[in-house]
């Protein structure tokens, strides 16, 4: 939305356009266009659903408002990455001085029958002349402390906001030149493209990096970024072929595995290597399937670490006995 085209269509065009429906028109492709009222590529049907008009009447009020001189064609080459049965036709506002006398009323070239005497001259002259005193005051008081901008009334209270904010010496990098590479590898989308994303359930960060790969891949960078991704992002909404943001279910998250504890056993790495120094004081020698006095010695050692370790297990009891029955591991 640019406040400076919207501004233009009220203060500017509004008085003389006398057709309701052409006006609606023009403040929903005020709404759509940059700061300079370029690249508006709106289809006669949204026009027609933002308007409540029908498409044929929008079709008409736009060739009239063509004809006036208020609208023109635009740069068609922003919808050039559209397929070409889906191309809207591109528009500009004619924000310029000749704009502004569409449809202006006749003026009255008679002289007035009945010409005031002397005396009213005087007092005309007196109270044009306390009028030009009070405009010139009014121009001269135009401050950053006062900021009242006869021209264009709608940005006095972004003046204010500016002029309370204590001014802070910065020392940061030169902003890079509009519609060049270096400008492009900077962008960010602004909060009004993170918003329209939003509502749309759109994967942001996706469709920031399609954007810049178009904006590369064309070989000519929009001067204004953030109007051409707003507008990239309407347009995807319009035909349905943004990427998706993903949002993790809870389903998809899967509980982490935890490692089973490790259980001595007489033979693990871990009680050989304590009964290791000791094995010379202990019988290998094996009595058909049972266990040897080495072999029980070490199990007794296992049993003693898993008790220390808290890894003992009640149902798996007495593991001693059933090493001395014949148990091998």
């Amino acid at each position: 939305m640019s406040l400076r085209a919207l501004t233009w269509a009220i203060y500017d065009i509004a008085p003389n356009l006398t057709d309701a429906s052409a006006y609606r028109i023009l403040l929903v492709l005020a709404d759509e266009a940059d700061n300079d009222g370029r690249g508006v590529y709106l289809s006669s049907a949204t026009i027609a659903e933002r308007t409540g008009l029908s498409q044929r009447t929008v079709a008409t009020k736009l060739k009239e408002l063509e004809a006036m001189g208020i609208i023109r064609r635009g740069d068609q080459n922003l919808v050039a990455y559209l397929p070409a049965n889906r191309r809207p036709v591109v528009r500009d506002l004619n924000m310029t001085p000749e704009a502004r006398g569409a449809k202006t009323a006749p003026q009255n070239t008679q002289p007035e029958p009945n010409p005031e005497p002397a005396d009213a001259d005087m007092q005309q002259g007196c109270n044009r002349g306390a009028t030009d005193m009070q405009q010139g005051c009014n121009m001269v008081a135009h401050n950053p402390l006062n900021p009242y901008n006869p021209f264009n009334p709608r940005e006095a209270a972004r003046e204010t906001v500016d002029a309370d904010q204590p001014s802070t010496p910065t020392h940061s990098a030169p902003k890079p030149t509009a519609g060049t590479e270096a400008a492009l590898a900077v962008w960010q989308p602004n909060h009004e493209a993170r918003t329209l994303a939003d509502e749309a359930h759109a994967d942001l960060i996706v469709e920031a990096e399609k954007f810049r790969c178009r904006q590369l891949a064309d070989g000519k960078i929009a001067k204004n970024l953030d109007a051409a991704f707003v507008l990239w992002l309407r347009r995807g909404i319009e035909g349905g072929y943004l990427t998706p943001a993903h949002h993790e279910r809870p389903s998809d998250t899967r509980p982490t595995k935890q490692p089973t504890a490790h259980r001595h056993a007489w033979d693990c790495q871990h009680v050989q290597a304590l009964m290791t120094p000791h094995e010379a004081d202990y019988d290998h020698t094996r009595h058909g399937w049972g266990a040897s006095d080495w072999m029980l010695a070490c199990q007794a050692e296992a049993d003693r670490l898993n008790r220390e370790e808290g890894l003992t297990d009640p149902d798996d009891e007495p593991e001693h006995a059933a090493l001395a029955e014949g148990d091998t591991a």
